[in-house]
């Protein structure tokens, strides 16, 4: 080796030799402790999905509820990597499925598609077997406000005329809703009290037979999810006089919210996903997490756009709020109004 050579090589082995000294000196911990720590941070992570997630839809199949939850479904699958089914149980006005996924472990592996009915409304009034800590929130997925509608050949021509007349008219008007002690109802309720008139309600088995009573002129108006009426306002068959929304809807722009026509009226039916409470909060990120993907996904908007939901996703925190004042809202109604279980 020429001498110039060996010079700079010793200049760079010394230069090696301090710079490993002065990593490992005082004050600096040895390299072994990073890794140890690693190691401990990735066992922290839970290792979820490890199985088929089952997905209970409170209500029967072909439901709003059940073709909301199963794109989802289908989609968290492969976001997840493990199924997820969707099972339904109905009975009790989405109580039954409800009580039971309460009772379930709380490990992520049974999650609920709750509504507001059985999760905010029904618990004011019977003996359920849940409560509103009996559950966990995930995510919403939709929310569709409700609507007041009416005949194509109506006299009202806005919600102005509609409230006047029932101010000046008491009892004269009638309304129809998909039943009592729902969210439809309960809004109609307190639309009167806040306004003073009052209306008489007419209940049916859902939504399809009161629209059709309204069409065939048998009453004189519905409040409804607005998915219900939409394709029988876009033909017009029926006329939306307002939505109970914050904003209005892209597919019926053309519909004022009753807070733009002076009211403050908030209402509408949502679907979100719930776990048992107690299910740990990593597990609870992980399902949040897949259930905002798979609404992003161009499978589950075409599937809504199809059905006119409204996807409006919330994490468990929003949905949470949102769900605990709705609860506090509708108990307050059922009291001032005195309906009990007697009235479903």
């Amino acid at each position: 080796m020429k001498p110039a050579k060996l010079i700079v090589f010793g200049v760079v082995f010394l230069l090696a030799i301090s710079i490993l000294a002065f990593g490992c000196g005082e004050g600096e911990e040895p390299a072994g402790d990073d890794v140890e720590e690693d190691v401990e941070e990735a066992e922290d992570e839970v290792d979820f999905p490890t199985s088929e997630i089952t997905y209970i839809v409170p209500y029967a199949p072909g439901g709003a509820s059940s073709l909301s939850a199963e794109p989802i479904a289908e989609e968290m699958s492969e976001i997840l990597g493990e199924p997820v089914t969707v099972v339904n149980r109905e009975g009790g006005g989405g109580s039954v499925g409800t009580a039971e996924v309460a009772t379930e472990q709380p490990d992520g592996y049974t999650i609920l598609n709750a509504s507001s009915g059985p999760a905010t409304i029904r618990p004011h009034m019977s003996e359920t077997g849940y409560e509103l800590d009996s559950f966990e929130p995930v995510a919403q997925l939709t929310d569709m406000p409700n609507a007041l509608t009416v005949s194509a050949d109506s006299d009202f021509e806005d919600l102005d005329d509609f409230v006047e007349y029932a101010q000046d008219n008491p009892g004269e008007l009638n309304y129809g809703t998909p039943g009592a002690g729902n969210s439809q109802h309960l809004a109609a309720e307190s639309f009167q009290l806040d306004y003073d008139f009052d209306m008489t309600q007419i209940t049916y088995e859902g939504s399809s037979p009161a629209v059709a009573e309204l069409m065939g002129g048998h009453i004189d108006a519905t409040v409804t999810s607005i998915t219900e009426v939409a394709p029988y306002y876009e033909d017009g068959e029926v006329e939306i006089l307002a939505i109970m929304g914050e904003e209005r809807v892209d597919f019926l722009d053309d519909v004022p919210t009753f807070e733009e026509e002076g009211y403050d009226v908030h209402s509408g039916v949502w679907f979100g996903v719930l776990a048992p409470a107690g299910t740990p909060d990593d597990v609870i990120d992980i399902l949040s997490g897949s259930i905002e993907d798979a609404l992003e996904t161009d499978a589950v908007q075409e599937a809504y756009d199809e059905l006119d939901l409204i996807a409006s996703y919330l994490p468990p925190d929003e949905f949470g709020q949102r769900i605990e004042d709705e609860s506090e809202m509708n108990r307050e109604i059922i009291e001032e109004i005195g309906l009990e279980e007697d009235d479903l």
